[in-house]
């Protein structure tokens, strides 16, 4: 894997972890407009073996309370931008409009995902390069257990 790829896969698994929520583009879940706001899952263990000191934890914290509500706004905004583009598509909508939305679903993409690459940026800034790599340990072995559970056979 090219030096490039990996810290892009690293990236986006610490992005995971920090953008408290499911990934945006999981359309089997209801909208969060049908489901009651719950507080926010801790994972658990996640940094418990990381040794972070109090200050980190800190940091860590107020960096979630940065970037949760925005990201969680956004996360919203693409699920029901790419529920009215897929009714558009089943649906008599014009071309240019089916064109213009899947635009707005591809900005908004963009946006999400850049939110995510800040948050990410600013907890990597408060780990030791040990802390980070026990972490990325951590978050490729539940990538492989969630690879599992979603794929079985493979």
């Amino acid at each position: 894997m090219s030096r490039i790829t990996k810290g892009v896969v690293i990236c986006f698994a610490l992005i995971g972890v920090c953008s408290l929520g499911q990934w945006v583009g999981n359309t089997s879940q209801p909208s969060v407009a049908q489901v009651p706001e719950r507080p926010q899952r801790r994972r658990p263990g996640l940094f418990r073996d990381l040794q972070l000191s109090r200050q980190q934890r800190r940091e860590i914290r107020a960096i979630r309370q940065k970037y949760g509500p925005q990201t969680r706004a956004k996360a919203q905004l693409l699920r029901q931008t790419r529920n009215e583009l897929k009714a558009m598509i089943a649906g008599e909508a014009p071309e240019a409009d089916v064109r213009a939305q899947f635009q707005s679903l591809e900005a908004l993409t963009q946006e999400t995902l850049n939110l995510r690459f800040e948050n990410m940026m600013a907890i990597r800034k408060v780990l030791t390069p040990d802390q980070r790599q026990q972490l990325e340990q951590k978050l490729a072995e539940r990538r492989r257990r969630r690879q599992r559970r979603l794929n079985p056979e493979g």
